[in-house]
């Protein structure tokens, strides 16, 4: 009877105590299986996120950003959501998950802080808005965002230049080889027609 050569199963894979607090304290075993529990509706994992990184976000967000407490708490809260989302689609690999999770919550406080800076543009702009005019609704943002979608590309592109990459007329002017007054007219003019698409879009 041949002699059964059996091979053994490889080892599992072990990982450093600096690699396993990049990833929440877990290893690559633990962290694939609470994935997959995860998917089963059991929620250690994001137990486990907030446990070992939450308020540690939240620091980071109020001491680089210079923000409050509550805008802290919900850029990351946003980022605990997107997280839950991206691994149960598989998108998120072991390696640096605490480093990933910060950087979405910074970019979900970049984001909303843009689109505020726009609005306040918007809602501030040397066209005052009417006494009789209602509140905004909850959903302005999103009618902002029609709104964004109607202008010409060229009036895109320099709010977003303007507002959300902050850079200056001067400089945007510079660039286009224009001068600072036609581009700072332009400015005032595309956020006149952003406002009027806003209104009709109510």
């Amino acid at each position: 009877m041949p002699a059964l050569h059996l091979t053994a199963p490889p080892p599992a894979r072990t990982v450093s105590a600096a690699v396993r607090r990049k990833n929440f304290g877990l290893s690559p075993a633990e962290f694939e299986e609470l994935r997959a529990a995860l998917a089963d509706g059991d929620q250690r994992l994001l137990e486990k996120v907030f446990l070992a990184h939450f308020e540690d976000c939240m620091k980071f967000l109020i001491s680089r950003d210079q923000v409050s407490k509550q805008v802290a708490y919900d850029a990351t809260m946003a980022a605990l959501t997107r997280f839950h989302d991206l691994i149960l689609g598989g998108k998120l690999r072991y390696g640096n998950l605490r480093y990933l999770f910060t950087k979405m919550a910074r970019q979900n406080y970049l984001q909303t802080s843009h689109r505020q800076r726009i609005f306040t543009a918007l809602t501030d702009s040397a066209y005052d808005i009417p006494e009789e005019e209602p509140d905004f609704p909850d959903d302005a943002f999103g009618t902002m965002k029609r709104a964004f979608a109607m202008l010409g590309a060229d009036c895109r592109e320099l709010l977003r230049n303007y507002y959300y990459r902050e850079r200056s007329l001067k400089n945007i002017a510079a660039a286009q080889g224009r001068g600072a007054p036609a581009v700072r007219k332009q400015k005032s003019r595309c956020v006149a027609r952003l406002k009027r698409y806003f209104y009709l879009g109510r």
